[in-house]
């Protein structure tokens, strides 16, 4: 794990407090890296559909960088900063806040975010359950709440969920394009909101609302990349995540990230 990263120092829109900048930076402005190497994580060329920047993460077997050996592995950036350095957590002083960011799924991914059943007959009570540990998670709130696209069923098709919720479109994954995500957290309440756009389209849809309370007395912070259990069967996973930005609006966020302004169908901050 490294911390205390340089912060991006690339021009952000009025109301955005954290961009990152992967074409200026190796580590795009996030305050910390939690990664066995620093090839899994890594810009190889690729853009995103709206030409920006987008960086590589790769995961493989046993890929254990805190040494956990509880059979999780993962490649991960974490905790968003000011352009001073100052890690940013979030709790009820926080308020209203708005993030967005993109990713791309090869034809090939294998996600996977199964129940014990899916592995019978192995007994998964063993060993404190890692015998069947199995999730795909690439964004987190972490504390708080996570993003994940993988199968629930083996073999079923790849699915977006939110805090294992679905989302209302049935959260399918479009393998070999982009998909746009702003999410919308009221720290205070808990209250959120996510929306949802892929490659193509051209306005943001609402894809999930809810209220999840936020923890008392814990600051959470964000986690992006690929969280995900070791019972993977000697997968490697790869993927690609275009800039991801915090911001006061809805409109501030997609400015940044997206260079658009197309804006939502409820066309509401």
């Amino acid at each position: 794990m490294t911390y205390r990263l340089p912060p991006s120092s690339g021009p952000r829109d009025e109301g955005v407090t954290f961009a990152t900048n992967w074409g200026e930076l190796r580590t795009g402005g996030w305050y910390g890296q939690q990664a066995v190497d620093d090839c899994r994580v890594q810009v190889d060329g690729f853009q995103t559909w709206h030409g920006k920047p987008a960086v590589r993460i790769e995961v493989q077997p046993n890929d254990d960088p805190l040494s956990l050996n509880s059979n999780s592995e993962r490649a991960e950036m974490f905790s968003m900063q000011d352009s001073s350095g100052t890690e940013i957590r979030e709790g009820p002083a926080s308020g209203l806040q708005y993030y967005a960011t993109s990713y791309y799924f090869p034809s090939n991914w294998e996600g996977q975010q199964l129940p014990w059943s899916a592995f019978a007959p192995a007994d998964c009570s063993a060993d404190g359950g890692n015998a069947c540990n199995s999730w795909s998670v690439v964004w987190q709130f972490y504390g708080w709440g996570g993003l994940a696209a993988a199968q629930q069923t083996m073999g079923g098709p790849q699915r977006y969920t939110f805090n294992q919720a679905a989302l209302s479109d049935g959260g399918f994954v479009t393998l070999g394009r982009w998909t746009d995500f702003i999410f919308r957290v009221d720290w205070r309440s808990g209250a959120f909101a996510i929306w949802r756009r892929d490659e193509g389209e051209k306005r943001f849809k609402l894809a999930l609302e809810g209220t999840v309370p936020a923890p008392s007395g814990r600051r959470v912070y964000v986690k992006q990349g690929l969280y995900r259990g070791g019972r993977v069967e000697g997968r490697t996973d790869v993927l690609w995540i275009g800039p991801t930005i915090r911001g006061a609006t809805f409109s501030a966020v997609e400015r940044q990230a997206f260079g658009t302004r197309d804006g939502r169908l409820d066309d509401h901050d």
